[in-house]
């Protein structure tokens, strides 16, 4: 006798499951769903005639009920969380490779070098500053909603969707903040080691930005595609 096994109506009630216990990111149902799944089939192998409901109650009582349940979405979200992060890092180590070293490389001989022949680093710091405001307002809000984000089928979320997002804000406006208060506060030149840290750090900055803003995204795309097709929104 074949072992029996969830239908794919079956497996999106498993989704309705898990939404109702307050999962709503598609992609951490999929994670709970295969462990759902594993627990009612092997039920099922045991007594074939026990119906979906009947199984879920018993591994969901096995689970500890609710509060269970909670332990167990916790466990699964730190995983894919802890997943989704070493993906975002392995897309920054493909991107910062040859010939991007000799980008930040140029980059920093050009502001080193116009931090050393101005009056007052003001002149240097203030445009670099408000060009960054002004690229973050015309990213964030024009250019990511309308090139890069990824649009999905109505009604779903995506932990891998939010994750690249708070990451591209998160490193972008910390960094402003701390260079508008770095403006407010320093006037005249900084010292030769002062403008060589100041040089490298902007330089590598502006580097992995663009990466942030551009490369990253893209390659989120394409993983997005393989993972979950069926939702993106052309």
């Amino acid at each position: 006798m074949s072992e029996r096994k969830l239908t794919s109506e079956q497996i999106e009630e498993l989704h309705e499951f898990c939404y109702f216990q307050s999962v709503f990111h598609y992609d951490m149902q999929v994670e709970l769903v295969d462990h759902l799944a594993s627990g009612i089939e092997k039920r099922w192998n045991e007594n074939p005639a026990m119906s979906l409901q009947d199984a879920l109650y018993e591994l969901n009582q096995e689970f500890g009920g609710h509060a269970g349940f909670v332990i167990i979405r916790q466990e699964k979200e730190k995983a894919l969380r802890k997943k989704y992060r070493r993906l975002l890092w392995q897309f920054v180590a493909d991107y910062y490779k040859f010939p991007k070293i000799m980008v930040t490389l140029s980059l920093f001989l050009g502001i080193y070098t116009a931090l050393r022949f101005t009056e007052n680093d003001q002149w240097i710091l203030a445009p670099l500053v408000s060009l960054s405001w002004i690229f973050s307002i015309f990213y964030v809000f024009y250019y990511f909603p309308r090139k890069i984000k990824i649009k999905v089928s109505e009604g779903h979320q995506f932990m891998l969707n939010e994750m690249s997002r708070t990451g591209i804000a998160s490193k972008t406006f910390l960094l402003l903040n701390g260079s508008m208060f770095g403006i407010i506060r320093h006037s005249g030149h900084f010292s030769t080691t002062g403008s060589l840290v100041f040089s490298a750090l902007v330089s590598l900055y502006l580097v992995l930005l663009y990466g942030d803003c551009f490369f990253i995204p893209k390659k989120i795309h394409e993983h997005f595609k393989e993972q979950f097709p069926q939702f993106i929104i052309a």
